[in-house]
């Protein structure tokens, strides 16, 4: 099956329900030498299927750090001393088969780069598939810092389901997608998520396939608000100390979490906040703050991120976005107070 997107005046073909080798044919590279971008623990799982896939023409692999945010100065510092090899005179066929930071980075080179080439994404969790329906591209000098950006998105996008992670917390990272999707933009998709996963057996056996349309349609709609939901918070993590001990998807998480909980306590929303966090424990999620993380940093550190502007986006209520507001020290310390109480409740 295939649909088609766009963003900021720029388009992308998306297959998906096929695997690779029903998608992709030779003609659709012919004449292209093949240059895969990737993490390392996906070069050791996809060597040889993608060599397959690409039997036709030669393959090059660049290969970057399991880092979540592979989009560094270093990392691209290091891609461009790589490609230095290849001739500026031969088409290329750049594909980008690794999480968030890979995807970011491939899309910045393509559209730099000397080399005559076509950007193409094969994801490997829905987590680097709603990044590459981004179109910013950015490389960063720390993750709270971006540095250089340019807007690309991918010829192709083909989604194997047979690539993504089957592992316990590659779902919940690939849920953590759809639930924020549905907070910021569909209050019933939200509730249809708690029906059908409402326990970690159950998150193991259903697949996400049904869902893949409308996530679709909801990054072509508000792809910038649904990946914003929540940055600030988890940029704030970087900057505190022991920010370390948690890995970079927590990060992630519990950026969104904290997010969620100032908007409940700045728009008074009149919403389950404990059920929400007894079901994500019940998933698997860990969702208490770290006791080696002082919280007054990390708030002081989210403030410093906010910046003089001071406001960031909030929902009216659940799954329907708002305006922009100020963020203060209080609402912020209200909003952590009535994390913690729930948390200790639970």
């Amino acid at each position: 099956m295939q649909m088609t997107y766009q963003q900021a005046g720029l388009a992308t073909t998306i297959t998906y329900g096929e695997i690779l080798t029903s998608s992709i044919q030779p003609a659709m590279y012919q004449d292209k030498a093949v240059i895969v971008i990737t993490n390392q623990r996906y070069y050791d799982h996809f060597f040889e299927k993608i060599q397959g896939v690409f039997a036709e023409t030669t393959v090059d692999w660049y290969i970057c750090r399991n880092q979540l945010y592979a989009n560094t100065l270093d990392e691209w510092m290091g891609l461009l001393d790589y490609l230095e090899r290849f001739s500026t005179q031969k088409e290329y066929l750049i594909i980008a088969i690794g999480n968030v930071g890979v995807v970011e980075l491939t899309g910045f080179l393509q559209k730099v780069s000397l080399l005559k080439s076509t950007f193409w994404v094969i994801p490997v969790s829905f987590q680097s598939y709603a990044q590459a329906l981004v179109a910013a591209r950015t490389i960063c000098r720390q993750p709270s810092l971006a540095i250089l950006k340019q807007l690309n998105l991918p010829e192709n996008i083909f989604l194997d389901q047979t690539m993504l992670s089957p592992q316990k917390d590659g779902r919940l990272i690939d849920l953590q997608v759809f639930i924020r999707t549905a907070v910021v933009c569909d209050y019933p998709l939200l509730q249809r998520l708690f029906k059908e996963y409402p326990n970690q057996k159950q998150l193991q056996v259903t697949n996400f396939t049904a869902l893949i349309e409308e996530l679709t349609d909801y990054y072509q709609e508000a792809s910038e608000e649904i990946e914003s939901y929540g940055r600030v918070f988890e940029e704030a993590f970087y900057l505190t100390t022991n920010g370390h001990f948690l890995s970079e998807n927590m990060k992630r998480f519990l950026g969104f979490l904290m997010h969620f909980f100032w908007n409940a306590v700045e728009e008074s929303w009149d919403f389950r906040c404990d059920n929400f966090l007894i079901w994500l424990q019940h998933l698997g999620f860990p969702i208490q703050f770290p006791t080696q993380i002082s919280m007054a940093e990390y708030l002081e550190n989210v403030l410093t991120l906010v910046g003089e502007a001071g406001t960031l986006l909030t929902l009216r209520i659940v799954g329907e976005r708002g305006e922009a507001k100020v963020v203060t020290q209080q609402r912020l310390i209200e909003a952590f107070e009535n994390y913690q109480k729930i948390c200790e409740q639970l």
